[in-house]
């Protein structure tokens, strides 16, 4: 084979080769226009459910409404930071996730908040809880609930958390929390027993302290410096 012979065939086979490559890049651009027209425009792969999890008070009717989907909306399309916003900004709500569940079902996980007391509202009352967000109405007080009476947006957040603190054995005594400041707080018991309990600050300290005096039948307790505990009268009956 001569020279000029060799060269010929290797020039050919590149251009073979290089005609190959051509095949195999189109192909592969091929296949990932069909998967972007699959996940992001067709109907294959869209909403068909929009699934509501943790939903219990809030209907789930509701959550479907606030998080405004169509069915047949691409789910890769979906903008789930929106929808975590519309069905947040239900009063009831405190946390939405929202998750795609392959391959045609939005799912929004909701976190209902929880009641720590109520506040007044009107001629009835609203529900608050440990963040200070205000939710839901009562046109009575609940019973398992303190009303909450703050002087102002920094107190009720102050109050609630105060409430949030103590063990359920101790909540469950308290039917009113007045937060005049952030570091007043006094907590009125059942049986009539006022509790000085300053800021949300020590909470575990002040608990304890609590608890240990509370056997003596005290009208008037201050554990707002739960290093120097005070106590003052002595409930009428006791």
């Amino acid at each position: 084979m001569t020279v000029l012979e060799s060269t010929e065939r290797f020039t050919a086979a590149r251009r073979q080769g290089g005609w190959r490559t051509w095949l195999a890049l189109a192909l592969v651009a091929m296949i990932a226009g069909v998967a972007v027209w699959l996940v992001w425009f067709s109907s294959v792969l869209s909403v068909q459910e929009v699934r509501v999890v943790g939903a219990t008070g809030v209907p789930v009717d509701q959550v479907r409404t606030a998080a405004s989907v169509r069915v047949g909306t691409p789910l890769a399309r979906v903008d789930a930071d929106g929808v975590a916003e519309r069905v947040g900004a239900i009063p009831e709500v405190g946390a939405v996730e929202v998750r795609r569940g392959w391959p045609d079902v939005l799912v929004v996980v909701v976190t209902e908040r929880t009641p720590v007391g109520v506040v007044r509202a009107g001629p009835g009352f609203a529900y608050v809880d440990a963040t200070g967000a205000r939710f839901g109405s009562a046109s009575t007080r609940p019973a398992a609930l303190p009303v909450v009476r703050p002087s102002d947006e920094t107190s009720l957040l102050a109050g609630v958390q105060v409430v949030d603190s103590l063990p359920a054995d101790l909540r469950a005594r308290v039917v009113a929390v007045v937060a005049r400041s952030r570091d007043d707080v006094v907590l009125s018991l059942r049986g009539g027993a006022l509790v000085q309990w300053g800021s949300a600050e020590q909470a575990e300290a002040k608990i304890a302290v609590l608890a240990a005096l509370l056997p003596l039948k005290a009208a008037y307790y201050d554990v707002s410096a739960p290093d120097l505990p005070t106590t003052r009268g002595t409930l009428s009956g006791s």
